[in-house]
């Protein structure tokens, strides 16, 4: 990549909320980088942040480091949760890449050159996500790329094991992990962005999954390295966005006989999860996510995203579910039960899945 001139463009997005803590590995990160500076600019996206990290970048860019590439401020002055804030620099962009970046990673040199070197060399790639490791302990992976289970959840793979059992060369993954991703932008100007209705939470998983019916691949690109403040959050709050959203991804994304012949295990898997509810403090939340689907306009919302969905498919379910896990692993919680009792049935209900579904 020595010619800049065929060196191709990447908009770097980070979305600010409750960013403060971490803005000095952030920056420290631009710093880093041996991407061209001419090719690469950084938007910083404000959600209204209300710890003052919007401010504090304004204090950081009115005295620059000239090592690091073009860095803008976008205020929007609300909160547009991470699909409209990250939407917000994509929809504008004139770039062959995006990148979006969590606001509590940080760039690794070679992060943006390996992750754009795998995307040229393939133009199916939709998605690149680095090998993303944790930042306090880099030795130890918190994504080799994320697992869609069929149900549904999505989770990170390899999550706590060492960074040598991480894969050496690019591989397929069944979705990018938004917190260190690369987006070719002719691929996204196809299949559409960040679904904004999803707000936070699945909205990466959706993406990835957008892109395999359009015939697009999602990869890891393990030399491509990002390290990245991961902690599991226990938040209450959490789970109305990753219930609703879950069942939101499903009905946009698979097929209606598809639904149909998944429907005993999703509604095994829905009194299970009300149980967890119950036992973790959740109902609230669970019955907030299940109430959303009685609001008026909730469905013709998203029978909009399933037409636009299903408009895009060249890959048939039979193919999607090959891609996908009927497994929970790599969690923070281990449960016995999960290991034991509900991964072995659901992998069994898996494989009679694959009789079924041919279309």
């Amino acid at each position: 990549m020595n010619d800049h001139k065929s060196v191709p463009k990447v908009d770097v997005i980070v979305v600010l909320w409750k960013s403060l803590p971490f803005l000095d590995e952030l920056f420290a990160g631009f710093t880093t980088l041996d991407y061209p500076r001419d090719a690469c600019t950084v938007h910083i996206v404000d959600n209204a942040s209300p710890d003052g990290a919007g401010e504090e970048v304004q204090r950081r860019l009115s005295h620059p480091d000239p090592a690091w590439p073009r860095i803008i401020l976008h205020e929007p002055g609300t909160n547009l949760g991470f699909s409209g804030g990250n939407n917000l620099v994509m929809r504008a962009s004139s770039a062959d890449y995006c990148y979006l970046l969590n606001h509590d990673a940080a760039f690794e040199p070679g992060t943006l050159r390996e992750a754009i070197a795998a995307a040229e060399a393939d133009s199916s790639i939709g998605s690149v996500q680095s090998l993303i490791v944790l930042m306090q302990d880099p030795d130890t992976i918190n994504s080799t790329g994320n697992v869609v289970h069929i149900a549904g959840f999505g989770y990170c793979n390899a999550y706590t094991r060492p960074v040598s059992e991480a894969p050496t060369s690019v591989v397929p993954i069944g979705y990018a992990s938004g917190a260190g991703v690369l987006y070719r932008m002719n691929a996204l100007r196809k299949v559409g962005y960040l679904d904004e209705m999803l707000f936070a939470y699945h909205e990466d998983l959706d993406l990835g999954w957008r892109l395999l019916l359009a015939g697009y691949e999602n990869v890891l690109a393990p030399k491509s390295v990002l390290r990245h403040r991961y902690e599991f959050s226990r938040s209450i709050a959490k789970w109305y966005w990753m219930e609703r959203n879950r069942s939101i991804v499903m009905l946009y994304n698979y097929r209606l006989p598809t639904l149909v012949v998944l429907a005993p295990l999703l509604i095994g898997i829905e009194l299970a999860i009300w149980f967890f509810a119950l036992l973790r403090g959740f109902v609230k939340e669970k019955a907030k996510a299940a109430a959303w689907f009685f609001k008026k306009g909730s469905w013709s919302s998203v029978l909009a995203g399933r037409r636009h969905a299903q408009a895009l498919r060249v890959r048939s379910d039979r193919q999607i579910l090959k891609r996908f896990t009927a497994t929970i692993g790599h969690q923070d919680v281990e449960s016995p039960v999960v290991d034991w009792v509900a991964n072995p049935l659901m992998r069994l209900y898996a494989a009679l899945l694959l009789i079924v579904v041919w279309w």
